[in-house]
């Protein structure tokens, strides 16, 4: 919702009930996709991590739209991306040396092969999202809706087929309203 709305208010994007109403639809599918029965005894703890994920997500996405329109030519993406991932590998080995070396921990390779594997992916889909952004027939507060809902339908799908995870009605509610929200808001 943050970069939604710093796109309609900052880069005057298109607003209309089209739009609106799919994104709505998008945000109510994503809590009832991603919603799962907490064993948690108080709710407030229970509501926390999904609060500040959805708020830390939607800072993220808004400063790389920020960064996309004022720092980033198109012949730098890669550059641009390639510089996020050494900066974020830099900490990350920085850290697991200084638990190494001051804690004693045990450094496993399968971590570090994780790391990278994930990575692999992560780096492509800034490359992907940031050239999709500097498509001028997107909009971000389009693309940001169907980025994100799209992870959430993909990742419930994901868990469901991999991990065998059970879909209360509410999450098979949620999923097709992802994508009908979806659908509206590329219509708009």
């Amino acid at each position: 919702m943050v970069p939604i709305l710093f796109g309609i208010i900052l880069y005057d994007e298109t607003i209309n009930l089209i739009k609106a109403l799919g994104i709505t639809i998008a945000l109510i599918a994503v809590y009832l996709a991603s919603n799962k029965s907490s064993k948690s005894s108080n709710p407030k703890v229970s509501l926390l991590f999904p609060v500040l994920l959805f708020v830390g997500s939607g800072v993220i996405d808004t400063v790389l739209k920020y960064v996309e329109i004022n720092y980033v030519a198109p012949t730098e993406v890669d550059f641009f991306s390639g510089s996020l991932f050494a900066i974020a590998a830099f900490f990350g080995m920085s850290i697991l040396g200084y638990k190494y070396l001051v804690h004693k921990s045990k450094i496993h390779i399968n971590s570090i092969v994780a790391g990278v594997v994930l990575g692999i992916p992560n780096y492509y889909s800034i490359v992907f999202l940031i050239k999709a952004l500097q498509n001028k027939d997107f909009e971000s507060s389009t693309l940001f809706t169907m980025n994100n809902v799209g992870i959430v339908i993909l990742s419930a799908l994901l868990g469901f087929f991999i991990f065998k995870e059970s879909f209360s009605v509410q999450n098979k509610i949620g999923i097709v309203l992802a994508i009908l929200g979806i659908a509206l808001v590329s219509l708009a």
